[in-house]
């Protein structure tokens, strides 16, 4: 799952870079609301998945997206909240291509710990499923099976995309 050599070495050092860079400056786009009663269940789920996703190597103590995390909430929790969710977008971003038994291992370790599983959040902070939500209505089959399965999904707050997938579904058999 982790890259640790070479160019894809680069790759990962860049990627965390930018993690940190968004991190700090807060910028709010792409991603999901972390509100203040789940923090810290979704600080530790970020906490697990950061060295799955980064080399250890890249991840010293001065610039773990957790220190920095923790530095901003100490100043600022709403920030601290922002920028969580925006790392939790990256981190599912940059899982978007691991094998499916990876992915089953890695939910496997997060709900034996108590967490969201990777599934889980993957729905929870899919950008089709947001940008559904902000528009009010289903476009594609694509959206459609995108919500669908976010639905599906354990601890999923289903009862605004139940109605978006019953209207696209009349709207569907009416075609």
């Amino acid at each position: 799952m982790r890259v640790d050599s070479g160019l894809a070495d680069f790759h990962m050092w860049h990627r965390n870079s930018c993690l940190l860079s968004w991190l700090l400056n807060v910028v709010s786009v792409g991603f999901m609301r972390i509100e203040a009663t789940e923090y810290e269940c979704m600080r530790s789920w970020l906490g697990h998945m950061v060295p799955k996703v980064f080399a250890a190597e890249l991840l010293n103590p001065e610039i773990h997206p957790i220190a920095v995390l923790d530095l901003m909430a100490a100043k600022s929790p709403a920030k601290a909240r922002s920028g969580l969710g925006m790392a939790i977008g990256d981190i599912v971003e940059y899982t978007d291509d691991w094998a499916a038994p990876d992915v089953a291992k890695c939910n496997s370790e997060l709900s034996e710990k108590g967490l969201p599983t990777l599934t889980e959040v993957r729905a929870r902070f899919s950008k089709v499923v947001q940008r559904v939500v902000r528009r009010g209505r289903i476009k594609t089959d694509d959206e459609f099976y995108a919500l669908r399965n976010a639905v599906e999904q354990q601890g999923i707050n289903a009862e605004i995309l139940w109605p978006l997938l019953e209207a696209y579904e009349i709207q569907s058999m009416s075609n």
